[in-house]
Protein backbone atom coordinates (compact mmCIF):
# COMPACT_ATOMS: atom_id res chain seq x y z
CA UNK A 1 0.00 0.00 0.00
CA UNK A 2 0.95 3.44 -0.80
CA UNK A 3 -0.01 6.96 0.47
CA UNK A 4 0.23 9.73 -1.38
CA UNK A 5 0.35 13.39 0.18
CA UNK A 6 -1.55 15.57 -2.51
CA UNK A 7 -2.52 19.55 -2.65
CA UNK A 8 -4.95 21.79 -4.98
CA UNK A 9 -4.36 25.12 -5.50
CA UNK A 10 -6.28 27.90 -6.78
CA UNK A 11 -3.20 29.01 -8.94
CA UNK A 12 0.31 27.40 -9.71
CA UNK A 13 2.87 27.60 -6.81
CA UNK A 14 5.58 29.71 -8.62
CA UNK A 15 8.69 28.11 -6.58
CA UNK A 16 7.58 24.79 -7.90
CA UNK A 17 7.97 25.65 -11.79
CA UNK A 18 11.29 27.17 -11.16
CA UNK A 19 14.48 25.26 -12.04
CA UNK A 20 16.15 25.34 -9.06
CA UNK A 21 12.85 23.69 -7.14
CA UNK A 22 14.15 23.23 -3.45
CA UNK A 23 10.37 22.88 -2.49
CA UNK A 24 8.87 19.24 -1.57
CA UNK A 25 5.89 19.37 -4.19
CA UNK A 26 5.84 16.63 -7.33
CA UNK A 27 3.23 17.12 -10.16
CA UNK A 28 0.48 15.33 -9.50
CA UNK A 29 -1.57 15.62 -13.01
CA UNK A 30 -1.06 12.09 -13.33
CA UNK A 31 -3.75 11.37 -10.36
CA UNK A 32 -5.94 14.17 -11.02
CA UNK A 33 -9.20 12.17 -12.32
CA UNK A 34 -8.68 9.52 -9.21
CA UNK A 35 -9.05 12.94 -6.70
CA UNK A 36 -12.19 14.31 -4.97
CA UNK A 37 -10.56 18.05 -6.03
CA UNK A 38 -12.42 20.89 -6.81
CA UNK A 39 -9.22 23.49 -7.77
CA UNK A 40 -6.68 22.89 -11.33
CA UNK A 41 -3.20 22.99 -9.73
CA UNK A 42 -2.28 19.68 -8.03
CA UNK A 43 1.05 18.96 -6.30
CA UNK A 44 1.99 15.91 -4.54
CA UNK A 45 3.48 16.50 -1.42
CA UNK A 46 6.76 15.57 0.30
CA UNK A 47 7.52 16.45 4.06
CA UNK A 48 5.86 17.17 7.70
CA UNK A 49 2.58 18.99 8.96
CA UNK A 50 4.67 21.78 10.30
CA UNK A 51 6.75 22.46 7.49
CA UNK A 52 3.65 22.15 5.34
CA UNK A 53 1.40 24.89 7.89
CA UNK A 54 4.25 26.93 7.95
CA UNK A 55 4.85 27.19 3.96
CA UNK A 56 0.99 27.36 4.03
CA UNK A 57 1.20 30.45 6.20
CA UNK A 58 3.87 32.25 4.34
CA UNK A 59 2.53 31.62 0.83
CA UNK A 60 -0.97 32.11 0.64
CA UNK A 61 -2.40 35.71 0.37
CA UNK A 62 -5.84 36.91 1.24
CA UNK A 63 -8.35 34.69 -0.36
CA UNK A 64 -6.22 31.41 -1.26
CA UNK A 65 -8.04 28.16 -0.81
CA UNK A 66 -5.60 25.09 -0.74
CA UNK A 67 -7.14 21.41 -0.28
CA UNK A 68 -5.61 18.69 0.98
CA UNK A 69 -6.12 14.96 0.52
CA UNK A 70 -4.79 11.35 1.17
CA UNK A 71 -4.81 9.07 -1.98
CA UNK A 72 -3.90 5.19 -1.02
CA UNK A 73 -3.23 3.20 -3.48
CA UNK A 74 -4.06 -0.82 -2.60
CA UNK A 75 -3.12 -3.84 -4.59
CA UNK A 76 -2.83 -3.66 -8.48
CA UNK A 77 -3.89 -0.01 -8.26
CA UNK A 78 -6.74 0.36 -6.83
CA UNK A 79 -7.72 3.12 -4.40
CA UNK A 80 -7.80 2.66 -0.94
CA UNK A 81 -9.19 5.98 -0.32
CA UNK A 82 -13.03 7.25 0.11
CA UNK A 83 -14.74 10.83 0.06
CA UNK A 84 -16.96 11.60 2.74
CA UNK A 85 -18.35 15.16 2.25
CA UNK A 86 -19.67 15.03 5.42
CA UNK A 87 -16.09 14.32 7.38
CA UNK A 88 -14.12 17.51 5.52
CA UNK A 89 -12.37 19.86 7.14
CA UNK A 90 -11.43 23.34 6.87
CA UNK A 91 -9.07 24.83 8.29
CA UNK A 92 -8.58 29.24 8.56
CA UNK A 93 -4.94 30.13 8.77
CA UNK A 94 -6.04 33.99 9.11
CA UNK A 95 -8.25 33.39 11.91
CA UNK A 96 -6.72 30.33 13.45
CA UNK A 97 -9.83 28.33 13.30
CA UNK A 98 -10.06 24.40 12.64
CA UNK A 99 -13.54 23.25 11.71
CA UNK A 100 -14.76 19.63 11.40
CA UNK A 101 -17.86 17.67 11.41
CA UNK A 102 -18.83 18.44 14.76
CA UNK A 103 -17.31 21.94 15.67
CA UNK A 104 -15.50 24.73 14.66
CA UNK A 105 -12.28 25.23 17.62
CA UNK A 106 -10.33 28.32 18.18
CA UNK A 107 -6.49 27.84 17.67
CA UNK A 108 -4.38 29.70 20.13
CA UNK A 109 -2.96 32.35 18.35
CA UNK A 110 0.83 32.19 19.73
CA UNK A 111 1.32 28.03 19.37
CA UNK A 112 -1.41 27.80 16.63
CA UNK A 113 1.51 25.64 14.45
CA UNK A 114 1.78 23.49 17.19
CA UNK A 115 -1.55 22.84 17.92
CA UNK A 116 -2.49 22.27 14.40
CA UNK A 117 0.02 20.03 13.48
CA UNK A 118 -1.41 17.55 16.85
CA UNK A 119 -4.85 17.64 15.36
CA UNK A 120 -5.68 15.23 12.05
CA UNK A 121 -5.31 17.80 9.23
CA UNK A 122 -5.17 15.53 6.17
CA UNK A 123 -7.58 12.44 5.76
CA UNK A 124 -7.75 9.27 2.92
CA UNK A 125 -11.82 9.94 3.85
CA UNK A 126 -12.01 13.09 2.97
CA UNK A 127 -10.74 16.97 1.87
CA UNK A 128 -8.91 19.02 3.93
CA UNK A 129 -9.62 23.24 3.07
CA UNK A 130 -6.60 25.28 4.10
CA UNK A 131 -8.17 29.28 3.47
CA UNK A 132 -7.12 32.27 4.21
CA UNK A 133 -9.84 35.26 4.74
Amino acid sequence: MTAHYFIATLKPIPEYHTIENNYPFLNGEAYKERLPFTLPYIYELRGGDIEFITFLDSSMEIGDVVELYIFEEGRQGYPLSHNYPEEARTINLLKKTYKNQYCEYQLDSKKWIEELSRRTIASKRSLTTFVKY
